[in-house]
C-alpha cells in the first residue's frame, strides 16, 4: 500500500510500533514539571535514576558555579545551587530529547525538531509570565508542541510491512497537514493533562481548543521560535501585530525582554541536549 493512503485511512494505529509508549522516568519527569511546588527530593529521586540525565544536571549545575572553588558533585548539591526551576526545566528538555534522538526513527531532521521544541519551550515559559499563567506548564506545551512531527517520521521510517516508505513530498505533506492532529493524538496517548495534549492540537488554531490559554501560549512561542530560527529559518514576523499576542500580554517591553532572554537560554540548552 502506498504511505499515503495508509496514513489516510489511519491504519498506523494498528501498527504494533506505531506509537512509542513514553518511558517511566520520562513520565515522572513530565509529571513534576508542571508542579511549582514539586519538592526537591523528588527531583533529586528521579534525576538520580537516569544517568544521562544525572550527567546534565551536574555539568550545569557546575557550570553555574564555574566562579565557585567548590565542585559539584552530587545531584542534591546541584538542585540546590541552581533551583528546582532550572533543573525541572534542563531536566524535561534533556529527557525528551534523549527520547527522540534516534536517527533511525526520526532521520537526520529529527535533532532540529528537537532544538525547535526547546527553544519554543523557553520562549512559552517567558510569554506564561508575562499573561500570568504558569511557567512550568507553558514550558511544557512549547517542548512537546511539534511531537506530532516526530511520531509521522517515526511512522515514515517504520511503517508497517506491506506499506511503502514514504517519498520526500509525501512526507512533507502529511508533516505540514496533520502534525498538530498527530501530536495531540500522541499526548492523549501517553495519558498526558488535557493542556499539554491541546496545545498540541492546536497550537496553530489556539481558538479551537479547550483549553485555549494553553494553546494560544504554544501558539505565540511557535511563531517566535520561528522568528529567531529555533530548529528552522528564521522568518520575518512582526507579533505586535497579531491579536494573540495582545491576548497574552506581548507588548514591546515584553517582546524586548523575550529577544535579550530566549536565544541566550537556548543556546545553553542546546549543549546540554546535543
Amino acid at each position: 500500500m502506498n504511505w499515503i493512503d495508509w496514513m489516510a485511512t489511519d491504519g498506523w494505529r494498528s501498527s504494533r510500533d506505531a506509537v512509542t509508549m513514553v518511558p517511566v522516568v520520562a513520565r515522572e519527569v513530565l509529571e513534576f514539571s508542571r508542579d511549582p511546588e514539586v519538592p526537591a527530593h523528588r527531583i533529586v529521586s528521579v534525576v538520580s535514576k537516569d544517568p544521562v540525565l544525572a550527567t546534565r544536571v551536574l555539568q550545569l549545575a557546575n557550570s553555574a558555579a564555574s566562579g565557585s572553588a567548590r565542585s559539584i558533585t552530587s545531584i542534591n548539591d546541584a538542585v540546590v545551587r541552581m533551583g528546582t526551576q532550572s533543573v525541572r526545566q534542563v531536566v524535561t528538555a534533556v529527557c525528551v530529547a534523549s527520547i527522540l534522538a534516534d536517527k533511525g526513527a526520526y532521520g537526520e531532521r529529527g535533532r532540529d525538531l528537537i532544538d525547535h521544541g526547546i527553544g519554543t519551550a523557553y520562549i512559552a515559559a517567558l510569554i506564561a509570565e508575562a499573561a500570568g499563567g504558569s511557567r512550568e506548564e507553558a514550558f511544557v506545551c512549547g517542548l512537546l508542541h511539534d511531537i506530532g512531527k516526530l511520531l509521522i517520521r517515526q511512522l515514515a521510517y517504520r511503517p508497517e510491512a506491506g506499506v511503502k516508505k514514504p517519498t520526500a513530498s509525501e512526507l512533507s505533506t502529511v508533516m505540514d497537514a496533520r502534525h498538530a492532529e498527530f501530536g495531540g493524538h500522541l499526548l492523549r496517548w501517553w495519558q498526558l493533562p488535557q493542556p499539554l495534549s491541546d496545545a498540541a492540537a492546536f497550537h496553530h488554531e489556539p481558538e479551537r481548543a479547550r483549553q485555549s490559554s494553553a494553546a494560544a501560549v504554544a501558539y505565540a512561542a511557535n511563531r517566535l521560535a520561528h522568528r529567531y530560527g529555533f530548529g528552522c529559518p528564521a522568518e520575518a514576523f512582526d507579533p505586535l501585530s497579531d491579536p494573540i499576542f495582545a491576548m497574552m500580554n506581548v507588548e514591546t517591553s515584553t517582546l524586548e525582554k523575550i529577544d535579550q532572554q530566549a536565544p541566550q537560554m537556548f543556546a545553553v540548552a542546546r549543549q546540554l541536549t546535543a
